[in-house]
């Protein structure tokens, strides 16, 4: 029998539009879900289920009385815990912060409450949204990474305890969870969902991005976490599903890239062009242009020196407390002449205008979103495959493609230009139609 919790956002929608499920239902579908398998995955910081509940059952009043928040009315969601919900603690994952109860909401979670979200709680966060390692384990193989820094978010929506969530990106922390739990991670063009409400790690990379079941799920809660107005819905409608969109032109990037994959990701990659190219896409050979030497240096260097800046005044008194990996960065970036942190802006604006070239010439770039499968969980996975275009703000989506020879997620990661958000979005729904994924752990 199907749980409630098994739909996709949008199904779940429908089915309360058309009086066939409750909010209640579906909320309490999600906490069962959590209280069977949270001892195991440990996706979630802190839970609020009273709170979720009581507004689940003032929605249902509401849906009976014909009065609809808007497009994410009665749904269940999870927010990384670096994103502030009012009246929910921030931890930011590490001692080294003052966790403290958020007296606003984020401006992305202003504009899910406003469209009917329900917050269940705060997923966890690797610390400070870097890349040290956490508790939280993979739902299809817990002696694997979720990927991080959103692990809890993808570990959540990938383990089915709600139907979507938020999580940033600074270098591959939501397109990397999104495709170790089987899931679509939407990174949007950079700004498009404002970091208000955000604590920042570097105001020139950071965005905010989104973890849901599918395509047509990812856009609707980036509809709304814009907060612009294009997610009312208060009419009780929901909008139409993304039209699909074929690709004329996939670009296919070799030399790093093929070189850094395990050759099973590299074959799986191939199986998916040809699925593409079978389908009548034309397959392009490209090539990275030549700023892109040396850019994972530049895109440290940047991250460094703006972390340093953010943490000016707490680190000196609390620096027992950051973890490894945050702690090397934070000497790194107090040493940093400011030479080498404008070089390494220059070079980011370089690569910028140069992959806009490249990225003129095909719809969008296909790549793996990870090089290899889930690893262990010392480490939250490599994220060399993403930095690119979130140092350079382009939008990316990864959509799930398939299961490696240990069962665990891959994904494919689809990259086009600028403000092309809409139009990406199209191409992964046709991508997510090809490749026909549709797993989640425990699905028999």
């Amino acid at each position: 029998m199907t749980e409630p919790r098994d739909m996709t956002l949008y199904e779940a929608g429908q089915q309360m539009r058309q009086g066939k499920l409750t909010a209640e239902a579906l909320l309490e579908s999600c906490i069962a879900r959590i209280e069977q398998r949270e001892s195991q995955v440990h996706a979630w910081t802190n839970l609020y289920v009273d709170e979720a509940l009581r507004s689940a059952r003032e929605m249902d009043k509401d849906a009976a009385a014909g009065k609809w928040r808007g497009i994410l009315h009665g749904i269940p969601a999870g927010i990384k815990d670096i994103i502030h919900v009012k009246g929910m603690i921030t931890t930011a994952g590490t001692e080294a912060y003052e966790a403290h109860s958020a007296e606003a909401d984020a401006h992305s979670v202003a504009g899910m409450c406003q469209a009917g979200a329900i917050m269940l709680g705060k997923t966890v966060s690797t610390s400070f949204a870097y890349r040290d390692a956490r508790e939280t384990r993979n739902p299809w193989n817990t002696a694997h990474t979720p990927g991080g820094s959103s692990s809890g978010s993808g570990a959540a929506v990938g383990d089915h305890m709600c139907l979507a969530a938020l999580g940033t990106q600074t270098g591959g922390s939501t397109l990397r969870p999104g495709a170790f739990n089987g899931i679509v991670g939407f990174k949007p063009s950079f700004g498009e969902i404002p970091t208000g409400g955000v604590l920042e790690l570097s105001w020139h990379m950071d965005h905010v991005g989104v973890l849901a079941r599918d395509v047509d799920d990812a856009r609707l809660i980036w509809r709304a976490a814009r907060n612009d107005g294009s997610a009312d819905g208060a009419d009780g409608g929901l909008p139409p599903l993304v039209e699909a969109r074929t690709p004329a032109r996939v670009g296919r990037l070799r030399g790093y890239f093929e070189t850094k994959c395990t050759p099973e990701v590299w074959r799986h990659l191939e199986a998916m062009l040809q699925l593409l190219a079978d389908s009548g896409v034309s397959i392009v050979e490209c090539e990275m242009p030549a700023s892109y030497e040396g850019i994972y240096d530049s895109w440290q260097h940047i991250l460094a020196a703006e972390s340093a800046l953010n943490h000016l005044e707490r680190y000196p008194a609390r620096k027992e407390l950051y973890p490894h990996h945050f702690n090397a960065m934070m000497e790194e970036g107090f040493s940093q002449s400011t030479l080498v942190y404008l070089q390494a802006l220059r070079h980011r604006n370089q690569l910028k205008e140069d992959l806009a070239g490249l990225l003129s010439r095909v719809d969008a770039i296909m790549l793996p979103t990870a090089p290899a499968p889930p690893p262990d969980p010392s480490t939250t996975g490599d994220a060399s495959f993403l930095s690119p275009w979130t140092m350079t703000g382009y939008p990316a989506i990864s959509v799930p493609s398939g299961l490696s020879g240990g069962g665990l997620p891959l994904g494919m990661q689809l990259v086009t230009g600028m403000g092309r958000d809409e139009e990406l979005l199209r191409m992964g729904k046709y991508c997510q139609n090809l490749f026909g994924f549709d797993a989640f752990p425990g699905k028999s």
